[in-house]
């Protein structure tokens, strides 16, 4: 029995060293990079966030750059629009310059003491919702929903990438400023078709299949009608406001769905331990961050 008990404690031992890995890490500071952030569509201005990377043993807090040069260029090398500094690395266009759909659009960012970047996108062209069915419902926990079906054609022969959201929309009395405030705030929903994401899922008020915004591709249905359905769970809350609500379907690039995705699949892991490390998708050149676009059709509806 001791010996027994001697060879599993050295078999123990050998699997866990045979199990450890050694990685070199080189603390010497990496050189800060630009980062980009710009995610745009069809229906606001052109704008970025502009800021600098962080090292691994970097603990600062998020450092904006603010003495930038943000130009935007055509598939054709012409100037678009160059952005100006708002404060805190925001750039906007100062013209109200929006993008187009089915262009392509190239972002060049030059500041002191950092290489200079860039990064390339296509919009794709809209795809329109054709049909909307809306049910008010109430389900087995005696919650009012709002059942909603979209209707939309997917344009045939080539990969396109989706983003749903619903937002509410309405306008805010302050008594205290005499003033009045427009309003759009997104609203979960829960969707369990087979065909989208699901990485940005989240539990609330009963309802387990929750999101945000809902991410899908039409790799199950390129060509075709695509009737996608889902729930507005906090329906009658809205109804008692009198507020309208905008269904908004973006046909975004690879890219941008690729940067959602994998966004959100950091999120997740951010507090798990035992999850494995996500990098967050990047087409920016010799920089890190996402310049990236959609097309955005939209309906509105009554609440």
């Amino acid at each position: 029995m001791k010996n027994l008990f001697l060879y599993t404690s050295f078999l123990t031992l050998l699997l866990a060293s045979s199990c450890t890995k050694e990685i070199e890490f080189d603390s010497q500071d990496i050189a800060p990079r630009i980062v980009v952030n710009s995610l745009f569509t069809n229906d606001s201005i052109w704008s970025a966030h502009i800021s600098r990377s962080r090292g691994v043993l970097d603990t600062t807090s998020y450092t904006s750059i603010d003495n930038a040069s943000v130009n935007i260029f055509d598939g054709s090398s012409n100037l678009v629009t160059q952005l100006t500094h708002q404060g805190n690395g925001l750039y906007t266009s100062p013209d109200g310059t929006m993008p187009q759909p089915n262009q392509s659009y190239t972002i060049e960012v030059v500041a002191n003491g950092y290489t200079p970047v860039s990064a390339t996108n296509a919009i794709p062209t809209g795809v329109p919702i054709y049909e909307i069915d809306t049910v008010s419902s109430t389900n087995s926990d005696g919650q009012t929903i709002l059942e909603t079906t979209i209707n939309f054609q997917d344009p045939p022969g080539a990969s396109n990438y989706y983003m749903v959201e619903v937002m509410v929309k309405g306008t805010w009395i302050d008594e205290w400023e005499n003033d009045t405030i427009d309003f759009r705030e997104p609203l979960p929903i829960s969707c369990v078709d087979l065909n989208i994401e699901t990485v940005n899922s989240f539990n609330a008020g009963g309802f387990e299949n929750t999101y945000e915004y809902i991410m899908l591709k039409d790799e199950n249905f390129d060509g075709q009608n695509y009737s996608l359905t889902f729930s507005v769970i906090n329906y009658a809350e809205l109804k008692d406001l009198d507020l309208f609500g905008e269904i908004r379907l973006v046909n975004t690039s690879e890219a941008y769905f690729n940067y959602l995705k994998s966004f959100n699949m950091y999120q997740r892991a951010i507090n798990n331990p035992f999850a494995t490390p996500v990098q967050v998708y990047s087409n920016v050149n010799d920089g890190m961050g996402i310049f990236a676009g959609g097309t955005l059709t939209s309906w509105d509806i009554q609440f």
